[in-house]
């Protein structure tokens, strides 16, 4: 008996999503990785001091700042997503950056757990993620 003839068939449209779901997974899990380095015990919030990082910033990247924390509580996924890669590119002081960072890690287990329970707005983000990300540049 023959190896094919002992698997079952496998047709084009599970073999695709057998695929899309490697690649998912190896994007989610290298997202994960990225998120949360250096968040020590996994458990990041936001203190004061980072809640308060860009108060005395620019009106814009204030602005920018409160919408990412809106979308984010609103389960916007998509759209914090965009505004927290936003800011990413903005010129940041230490403050900033280390509030964006521990925002996004936090972000980051939001996503991934929304992603787990399959709901459609976080699955949609990664997939736009993963779209933005194969774009020539």
């Amino acid at each position: 008996m023959s190896h094919s003839e002992l698997l079952p068939e496998v047709t084009l449209k599970q073999r695709l999503t057998l695929r899309a779901t490697r690649g998912f997974c190896g994007v989610m899990f290298s997202g994960v990785l990225l998120l949360s380095a250096g968040c020590g015990d996994g458990s990041a919030k936001l203190s004061a001091s980072d809640a308060n990082a860009f108060a005395s910033a620019s009106a814009d990247l204030k602005q920018q700042w409160e919408k990412a924390l809106a979308a984010d509580k609103a389960k916007d996924y998509a759209t914090a997503q965009t505004l927290l890669d936003a800011l990413s590119q903005q010129q940041l002081n230490a403050a900033q950056k280390q509030a964006l960072q521990t925002e996004r890690a936090e972000f980051g287990q939001r996503l991934l757990a929304a992603v787990e329970k399959n709901n459609p707005a976080a699955i949609k983000a990664i997939q736009d993620s993963q779209n933005q990300n194969r774009r020539p540049k």
